[in-house]
């Protein structure tokens, strides 16, 4: 084209030369000046041609390697961006990875559109706003909650696995239904990359807290409270985390991070989880190392009590003396030597389109007690030292059809199966002058199927079981009464010593509405069966206790988090 139109222009010119020359050659000198200008015209204007021709052509190639880049790039997203949809309105849990920060549209305090939002007006998220290179997403949900069980287990929306009523007892014979909002939850989450660090900090709140005892008269004051609040550094293939976090015993869907997304929090209601399922959100710091994609490991400190519940029989020349160190459900001040110190090893991998996950996780804990022996005149310090570990996977064995197991057993861990059962007892010794310490044996089981039946629809069923030894003996220190069984389990010990507490639930999500920009609307159900057996029972006493509970509610979800919330209806 642009030869095409130079030649119109050499010809052009070249006609112009020949007429003149043609019709003029009778003509003065004047003339022929005049036409000597009008060719160089002519001449300046061609090579003006020249150049606009060729920066129109340069501007044509660069248009067409532009629409084959974009045409290759919108060819290679459009699969991702059809599985980011659909795991946006999944519900099950075994879909999740860590996610990348929203694209932005604008600056400022602007909400922050979705990448693959084709109408940012309609499909944009609200509550994600970034703040010069910090993102900022608010998140929660308000919850309607209902809860009835078949005995009065005195209990809010979480159950008090310990201390189900047995049928000879009043309470035993009498159901509770109880209506709350308590459930509902706030919270906030920052990421930045900072210098190439990525940084997360996290707070999340509920309204679960210390609740005064008229707290279901007038005006319901549940009471706010702090469930998790971190800071996460990811720095090349280390991450550090400082702050209040969900422990490394318990189990990871994916990974080994500390968001609640990345956790098998299973899809039940009750906020104590499960029976089966060790965990705690506690005060810690721990290190991780990521070598590869698939390996994850780590070590760090967590802040627990030294637990003996309402539980233990203390010897009784000293209990004035040594339960005051100790945790027993109300005394905070516990003597603590050291926090407990939990290690942890990832594996994750997809088979043919389906993922695993599997880890192990060990826990070194200890306790210790001063007391002042009979006929000595200084106090003497006991302690003792405990451990455990766990194994836990879960794994896609079908197209949206998940199984989850965990296997927990320890030397003194009880305090990470939701106080059900005690860390340590106290020993007399054979002359019941002195004590000693003894950690308590202690372990969980849990198993679970998980089906995703459609994008707004899930299913679940899970079985657990907790176990705790014995460990009794005489009471050397009450001279009035020398065989009367003091500890955890012994002869005549009351009906709170559990040697086991096991739970079968099934649990149904349903999302009725979902909405990038406007959030969800979500039902749920739970229906768990619960037994309880002590180490001893008197005669004439039932050998267990049991009931039956149903949790129902809708649940409102905000905007920013209900792509989360839907996938993972995490419980407290």
């Amino acid at each position: 084209m642009k030869l095409f139109f130079l030649f119109a222009a050499y010809l052009s010119l070249a006609g112009v030369v020949l007429a003149q020359n043609g019709g003029q050659d009778a003509k003065s000198s004047t003339n022929a000046t005049n036409l000597a200008g009008e060719v160089q015209a002519l001449r300046e204007a061609l090579a003006q041609t020249q150049k606009q021709l060729a920066a129109e052509h340069q501007e044509i190639e660069t248009l067409k390697a532009h629409l084959k880049a974009s045409s290759t790039i919108s060819a290679s997203n459009e699969p991702s961006l059809r599985q980011t949809e659909e795991r946006t309105s999944d519900l099950t849990p075994s879909t999740m990875k860590p996610t990348a920060l929203h694209t932005v549209a604008n600056i400022g305090q602007e909400p922050i559109v979705p990448q693959g939002a084709e109408n940012p007006s309609s499909d944009q998220s609200a509550g994600t706003f970034r703040f010069g290179d910090a993102v900022l997403t608010l998140g929660g949900f308000a919850d309607f909650e209902n809860i009835f069980r078949t005995t009065n287990t005195q209990s809010n929306i979480a159950t008090s696995f310990a201390s189900i009523p047995y049928s000879n007892t009043p309470q035993g014979n009498v159901s509770e239904f109880r209506t709350t909002a308590q459930y509902s939850r706030l919270s906030a989450k920052v990421e930045e990359n900072f210098r190439g660090n990525d940084v997360t900090a996290y707070i999340e709140t509920d309204f679960s807290g210390n609740s005064a005892p008229s707290v279901y008269q007038s005006v319901n004051p549940h009471t706010n409270r702090l469930r998790l609040y971190f800071v996460d550094v990811k720095h090349g293939k280390w991450e550090f985390l400082g702050g209040q976090t969900w422990s490394w015993l318990t189990p990871n869907r994916t990974g080994i991070g500390p968001m609640p997304t990345d956790l098998a929090l299973t899809y039940n209601e009750d906020q104590n989880i499960g029976i089966g399922f060790p965990f705690t959100r506690a005060a810690e710091f721990r290190v991780a190392y990521h070598p590869n994609e698939h390996w994850a490991m780590g070590a760090g400190i967590e802040d627990s009590n030294q637990f003996i519940g309402g539980y233990v029989a203390l010897p009784s020349a000293f209990s004035t003396v040594v339960g005051p160190q100790f945790d027993n459900g109300s005394q905070i001040g516990a003597a603590n030597p050291f926090p407990d110190i939990i290690s942890k090893i990832t594996y994750d991998r997809d088979f043919s389109g389906r993922h695993f996950h599997a880890e192990l996780s060990g826990l070194f804990t200890g306790a210790h007690a001063s007391v002042k022996p009979i006929g000595a005149s200084s106090f003497r310090t006991h302690d003792t030292v405990g451990g455990g570990g766990q194994i836990a996977s879960n794994y896609e064995l079908l197209p949206k059809l998940t199984l989850l197991a965990n296997a927990f057993w320890s030397i003194g861990g009880a305090h990470y199966l939701v106080g059900t059962g005690p860390q340590v007892v106290v020993r007399p010794n054979a002359a019941g002058t002195d004590v000693s310490l003894s950690m308590l044996h202690g372990g969980a089981v849990s198993a679970g199927l998980e089906w995703r039946a459609s994008p707004k629809e899930a299913f679940a069923v899970y079985y657990g079981a907790n176990y705790y030894s014995r460990n009794s003996f005489p009471d050397t220190t009450n001279a009035g009464h020398p065989g009367t069984f003091i500890g955890y389990g012994g002869l005549r010990s009351p009906n709170t010593n559990n040697r086991s507490i096991q739970e079968l639930t099934f649990d149904w999500v349903q999302t009725f509405w979902n909405s990038t920009r406007y959030g969800a609307l979500q039902t749920y159900a739970q229906y768990s069966y619960l037994t309880r057996s002590p180490w001893y029972v008197a005669p004439g006493d039932p050998k267990n206790a049991h009931l039956s509970m149903v949790y129902f509610g809708v649940r409102y979800v905000l905007p920013s988090t209900s792509g989360t919330l839907l996938r993972v209806p995490y419980p407290n």
